[in-house]
């Protein structure tokens, strides 16, 4: 089948948009956002992540910041759409620190993005924690502390869909700071079963990378440590 003028004008308008996305070219990047209605939030993939998915995913902080500025009123609404995997432009922001301003921004004007879970479950704080972004988990933590008052809903933004807790994920991918400092503001995950059945203390009995000299030299012990610690200070 033939494609339409429509068509191949609409895909050399993303290609132009995506290649000056990918070099950096602020100026080029808003400039054709002008030229559609839909601006930073035009659709730009065929996994439907819009001009902010792409830029926030790239870690273009600056950039994102200005196509935030780009938005109507009318537009903060639109801000909450998922692409096909779920993720909103927050999930995309909650795999770097370097775009904790530009997180903010975006909940100054979606404050709902905070809430919404990705096909996985999962929020943007637990996407923070699977890739072990400390200074992005803190600040999705305290916002989450700061909107969230009641006990048993705060609790929800700490596991996805599969019982995974932020302790277990944070433990799975080896960001054992982050466990720690996780550990010790939230205990009662210490003592939480994902779905197999295991908590974050037994996943990190297996875990090698635990026991291993370097970076995380004695970590094992210096988590058990701290478990005693905190349900001392607890008692």
């Amino acid at each position: 089948m033939a494609l339409t003028a429509d068509t191949i004008a609409k895909h050399n308008f993303n290609k132009k948009l995506y290649n000056a996305l990918m070099r950096g070219d602020r100026d080029k990047v808003i400039q054709l956002c002008r030229k559609t209605p839909e601006g930073p939030l035009h659709i730009l993939t065929i996994h439907q992540d819009t001009v902010l998915h792409m830029t926030t995913y790239s870690k273009q902080k600056d950039l994102v910041l200005s196509l935030l500025q780009e938005l109507t009123e009318g537009q903060f609404a639109k801000l909450m759409h998922p692409n096909d995997t779920g993720n909103t432009i927050l999930h995309e922001a909650a795999t770097s620190d370097r775009i904790v301003p530009a997180a903010r921004e975006m909940l100054i004007k979606a404050p709902k993005l905070l809430s919404m879970r990705n096909r996985r479950g999962e929020t943007a704080l637990f996407r923070a924690a699977r890739y072990g972004k400390t200074m992005m988990f803190e600040f999705l933590d305290d916002e989450t502390n700061k909107s969230i008052k009641n006990a048993e809903e705060l609790k929800a933004f700490h596991y996805r869909n599969d019982k995974t807790t932020i302790l277990h994920m944070s433990i799975l991918t080896e960001h054992f700071d982050l466990a720690l400092v996780i550990a010790s503001k939230y205990e009662y995950l210490l003592d939480e079963k994902d779905g197999d059945g295991m908590t974050a203390l037994q996943l990190l009995a297996c875990n090698p990378s635990a026991f291993k000299k370097g970076s995380t030299q004695g970590f094992f012990k210096r988590f058990i440590y701290a478990c005693k610690k905190f349900t001392s200070i607890s008692n």
